[in-house]
């Protein structure tokens, strides 16, 4: 029985609406999973156009850092640092999907590949030992969730939900930013400093945005700031029209002195 060997530098990135698996793979005795939003997330499909800032500077400082260690032999002299790569397309469902390959058995069997003597091929693929990232608090609670069941670590670098410091949930998940009811009190002390006494408020649908409006609120209220109605809501499927009828509703108030958000990326820079 022959063996298709995981090693090299493989790199493709797919037009948006692809749902072909894409991927960068580095060699190493020690391989690190990485999540990043590669593509955006598309209007009706998995993945949208390419995230050059969000997505591909983030996956490329990975890159470099795994590159530095291992030229740099005194801090591991006796191993290498390989990675995993993998998109997120900004999905949760198509995070969690990409997810599987991380926890996939060593062994499997490959699809219709025969060696000369006949047997089927094997493709042997190394475990990951833990995973960088992803980006999104929604999408890292939905992968926290499946990679803790495997007990493999997780350290996201801009997963600001709430929800992920509750341990007992999330035993394998840290992060190198403050989760947002610590923002969310920052805020409300600059808006208070500001003298803006009523806001509109803005938050995403789903776990980030809600929690974290929800933590402004409270902050908020204890500093004698008002929002200014109900919260806006922002849906995954918005587009332009939606955001230009939002700001007129906002506008035609002539209350609020500004604008609190509790939004990702992609929606703050659709609402500029």
């Amino acid at each position: 029985m022959c063996q298709l060997l995981a090693s090299g530098y493989q790199l493709t990135l797919v037009t948006p609406g692809a749902r072909d698996f894409h991927w960068v793979v580095i060699p190493g005795q020690i391989v690190l999973g990485g999540l990043f939003p590669i593509h955006a997330a598309g209007n009706g499909t998995a993945c949208g156009p390419i995230k050059a800032e969000q997505g591909l500077q983030r996956m490329v400082a990975m890159l470099f850092a795994v590159e530095d260690i291992n030229r740099r032999r005194e801090i591991l002299p006796a191993a290498s640092i390989g990675a995993q790569i993998l998109d997120t397309c900004s999905v949760d469902s198509y995070a969690l999907e990409q997810t599987l390959e991380f926890i996939r058995g060593a062994m499997s069997h490959g699809s219709g590949v025969e060696c000369q003597d006949g047997s089927l091929a094997t493709y042997k693929k190394q475990a990951v030992v833990a995973v960088i990232g992803p980006a999104s608090s929604q999408v890292s609670v939905m992968v926290a969730s499946m990679l803790q069941l495997f007990k493999i670590p997780q350290v996201s670098y801009s997963s600001t939900g709430a929800e992920l410091s509750e341990k007992s949930r999330f035993p394998y998940f840290s992060r190198v930013v403050p989760p947002d009811n610590l923002q969310a009190k920052v805020m409300a002390w600059v808006i208070k400093e500001l003298e803006w006494t009523y806001v509109h408020a803005i938050a995403d649908t789903g776990s980030y945005g809600e929690r974290g409006m929800d933590s402004f609120r409270a902050a908020a209220t204890e500093l004698g700031v008002c929002i200014d109605g109900d919260v806006h809501k922002i849906g995954r499927g918005w587009t332009s029209k939606n955001f230009k009828e939002l700001i007129w509703r906002m506008y035609r108030t002539r209350k609020a002195r500004g604008v609190v958000f509790f939004v990702d990326e992609d929606n703050l820079k659709v609402g500029k």
